[in-house]
């Protein structure tokens, strides 16, 4: 009996896979390129991101960095008139890259809708208080690490199910090797209605690609190679100011 009931299970299961309702969609993202090369040249790179979401949603593609944990000292007045380190508060898990596209329509500037979603700045927030939150925003837009690029999206005309999207995004000369999450979502209604995710590697290349590796497996080398680098910089320095020195 057990025998004949399991092919009519086997073959019940895959008509109510196959039924609608039950067989979600997969949704896609990638990059063109997949991997990008850290020269002596590299100065930044502009990528494609293309992909699939639900018919009727806009898109929002995040790029991130490694996770890690980063420490600020609080500063506030003690005895009422002295101006000293308070404590420490501690940003959990925020990326070292965080870089954001979405239609104009859904980031809109914001807000408490945009909050709500959990997919741009405001999720890193954690406790930290707003000035040190806004300062440490600061310092990654600074280093171009941190981005929000509002607009910029085309669609393909949409099937029953989903439809393409393609987006260009800017990524920073400051940006260092290392495996980064390339994420699309489909919102709809002020909810996220898909996900996909993959990866896209950036490493070093030619002249950057050795010296990294004479750091981490020759550091003697390494050191004597810096010593000669920055002595042959001095006396470059030396003659170019001897020259001007001399032509008044």
């Amino acid at each position: 009996m057990k025998k004949r009931l399991l092919p009519i299970l086997i073959v019940a299961a895959a008509v109510l896979c196959a039924a609608p309702g039950f067989a979600a969609p997969r949704y896609t993202v990638r990059t063109k390129p997949s991997e990008i090369e850290i020269g002596a040249g590299y100065n930044g790179e502009a990528i494609t991101v293309t992909g699939t979401i639900p018919t009727g949603s806009s898109a929002v593609v995040r790029i991130l960095g490694e996770r890690e944990d980063k420490q600020f000292k609080q500063k506030g007045q003690a005895f009422g008139f002295l101006w000293m380190n308070l404590g420490s508060i501690i940003l959990r898990g925020v990326p070292d890259v965080f870089l954001l596209a979405s239609d104009r329509g859904v980031y809109a500037g914001g807000g408490a809708q945009w909050t709500k979603l959990g997919l741009g700045l405001d999720a890193l927030r954690g406790g930290a208080d707003d000035f040190t939150f806004g300062e440490f925003i600061k310092l990654k837009e600074q280093e171009k690490l941190y981005a929000i690029q509002e607009g910029g999206f085309e669609y393909a005309p949409s099937d029953d199910d989903s439809r393409a999207f393609k987006v260009t995004m800017a990524i920073p000369s400051s940006l260092r090797q290392g495996v980064y999450k390339v994420e699309a979502f489909g919102v709809q209604d002020g909810r996220v209605v898909s996900r996909a995710s993959s990866d896209m590697e950036a490493k070093l290349t030619g002249f950057p690609a050795l010296l990294g590796n004479m750091a981490f497996h020759h550091a003697l080398l390494y050191g004597v190679f810096a010593v000669i680098v920055a002595i042959l910089a001095g006396l470059l320095m030396t003659v170019v100011f001897k020259d001007k020195g001399g032509a008044h």
